[in-house]
């Protein structure tokens, strides 16, 4: 059975500061201290201590060592001789206040050294790593101790693009169902919340109970949850569903029952990259415990305990059948000043996703990581050896300087079908265009490649425009030009074929000078050596005009019977010398023979 917060709260507030580990001295007279601690967010502590003295122009304890930026700031609360500690962390900003009336004040405040991951955004890329390792490595950078549920999921590749760590941690966290919570230890908490945990304390209207606000609004109750994402080896979209998420028992209205009054028959997630059947189900359980634990939300405050953490149970009597049960913690706020201390607790989350909270619509990446918006520059690292098999090129993103091996990002094509298409890879080294499918960092497209002065055109740029190319890295190229309406096919040996509109004519050309040539006069065969025509049927010449053979050395022919007609006349001349003869029967025939 918990107990109330009055319980134990007889005898005298007792507060302890130290600093760097050592005591406040007992000169240092403070006004009040405020701490505030939520789920998702880094705990702060603000401390008001007197301070100025005006005859001698002075802020003597302002001006101590001890509450330097950078000291270690631990602060404990309790009653009588016992004291617990309910926040740790470091000075971070030092002010001073003048007010009417001469009241001055150093005003100090003070957050949990997981600070730094909220400072400056990072570039990172996490290779063959589960979402619990990599947020364990990033509270570890910040010099904080951790304490993360392990996740199952081991990523081939994810991306941190331009975005604070701890930012990327809460949506890791968040993807996974688990909550985030800075202890007053200085410890970061990544785990799944604990609602069947018993209550630490129990507060009773009419008793202890100060204040108390609640709400239960059924619009943020949910039927059921699928989570879909497009799975490209199998050209279809996957989906899983979320489990129940009654997660703990307060009011008498339960999250199905509220759900009927407004929510959709389905929820539906979805993302355009691959993501992973088992992250599929665990975005999905995660939406609808979120939603569960939205289904009653509310504040209230009593007096000032240090069991009131984030992420415990409370016990709630006497608020009405609709509120009266266990209430999870989601912040604390304590605050100690005139010799008291109150602690006002909100209960119930927020359904809204962290990605949710920066504007209305849909998210980049479906809040599942930071998103990367617009276009990026990358360099072609490599071009084979896909881990995935999916035809994929790794590309350096330039913006990425954490990045050591690169992403691997798909092609796109201006035609690509199964096993046909477009075949047109960059080369190593080439400055890529890549776009993002769902605004996913960890899912780039190459949508092509870019010149530049370090990657010059083959041709200058004209105010005509009428040159267009295809060039290979061989030197292999296709040339269109728009004006002459000419089509110039040509190898780096000058082996050329020229199909032209203007001189009415396709050319041949290869690299010994042999040349075919078809223009409005005929065909032209030209070589300077041999031009040999071989057919294994038979070979027929015709012409309407004269068939003409001229020949500065022999003209031979030679065949099993060689048979020549004439309609008209047929005349065989030698300038010097003839010869007809044979070595079997020679036949000479005529109406008329003569011989010399």
């Amino acid at each position: 059975m918990a107990d109330s917060p009055a319980l134990n709260s007889s005898g005298v507030l007792k507060l302890t500061i130290t600093s760097n580990g050592s005591p406040l001295a007992d000169t240092i007279r403070v006004i009040s201290v405020d701490i505030e601690r939520a789920v998702g967010r880094i705990c702060q502590a603000r401390i008001e201590i007197l301070d100025g003295d005006m005859p001698d122009n002075d802020f003597p304890v302002s001006d101590m060592d001890t509450f330097a930026p950078g000291a270690a700031i631990v602060i404990s609360a309790g009653y009588g001789s016992n004291a617990t500690q309910i926040f740790d962390g470091v000075l971070i900003r030092h002010s001073i206040r003048i007010t009417g009336g001469n009241e001055a004040r150093l005003v100090l405040e003070c957050r949990h050294k997981a600070v730094k991951m909220t400072i400056g955004s990072c570039n990172a890329n996490y290779i063959d790593m589960k979402d619990s390792d990599i947020i364990g490595q990033l509270i570890g950078k910040a010099g904080a101790t951790s304490d993360v549920a392990a996740t199952t999921t081991q990523h081939k590749e994810i991306v941190q693009f331009y975005s604070t760590d701890w930012d990327f941690m809460l949506l890791r966290a968040e993807a996974n169902g688990a909550l985030v919570i800075a202890d007053d230890d200085g410890k970061i908490t990544v785990k799944a919340p604990q609602t069947s945990a018993a209550a630490v304390l129990k507060v009773t209207y009419g008793m202890d109970l100060m204040s108390f606000s609640a709400d239960i609004d059924a619009r943020t109750q949910l039927q059921s949850v699928v989570a879909a994402a497009w799975d490209p080896s199998t050209q279809a979209m996957v989906q899983q569903t979320a489990g129940s998420a009654s997660l703990y028992e307060q009011g008498n209205l339960s999250a199905s029952t509220l759900a009927s009054v407004a929510g959709p028959a389905t929820f539906r997630l979805q993302s355009t990259v691959p993501v992973p059947s088992d992250d599929l189900k665990s975005w999905s359980d995660a939406t609808q415990m979120r939603a569960a634990l939205a289904r009653i939300r509310g504040h209230m405050s009593f007096q000032g305990s240090a069991l009131a953490k984030p992420g415990t149970m409370i016990e709630v009597e006497g608020v009405g059948k609709r509120f009266s049960g266990s209430v999870f913690v989601s912040a604390v706020q304590h605050r100690i000043a005139d010799g008291n201390w109150i602690s006002e607790v909100d209960f119930g989350m927020s359904p809204e996703r962290f990605s949710e909270r920066r504007g209305a619509g849909d998210v980049m990446a479906s809040g599942l990581v930071p998103g990367v918006g617009g276009l990026q520059i990358g360099v072609v690292t490599k071009l084979d050896a896909d881990p995935e098999s999916q035809y994929r090129i790794q590309v350096a993103v330039q913006v990425l300087q954490a990045e050591t091996v690169g992403v691997w990002a798909r092609l796109a094509s201006f035609y690509g079908s199964s096993g046909v298409g477009a075949f047109f890879i960059p080369e190593i080294g080439d400055e890529v265009i890549l776009g993002y499918l769902n605004g996913d960092p960890s899912y780039p497209v190459v949508l092509g490649s870019v010149y530049s002065s370090q990657h010059k055109m083959p041709y200058e740029l004209t105010a005509e425009n009428f040159t267009k190319a295809l060039w290979t890295k061989g030197l292999l190229k296709v040339i269109f030009d728009d004006d002459k309406k000419v089509i110039t096919l040509i190898t780096p040996q000058k082996n050329t074929i020229e199909m032209s509109d203007d001189a009415k004519s396709i050319c041949l050309t290869d690299q010994n000078d042999n040349k075919i040539q078809m223009t409005p006069d005929g065909i032209t065969l030209d070589s300077p050596k041999d031009i040999v025509i071989n057919a294994k049927g038979k070979v027929s010449i015709s012409a309407v005009g004269n068939i003409e053979q001229t020949a500065q050395a022999d003209l031979k022919s030679q065949a099993l019977n060689i048979t020549s007609t004439a309609n008209v006349g047929f005349t065989a001349k030698g300038s010097a010398t003839a010869e007809l003869s044979a070595s079997g029967q020679t036949t000479v025939k005529g109406a008329l023979v003569m011989i010399n």
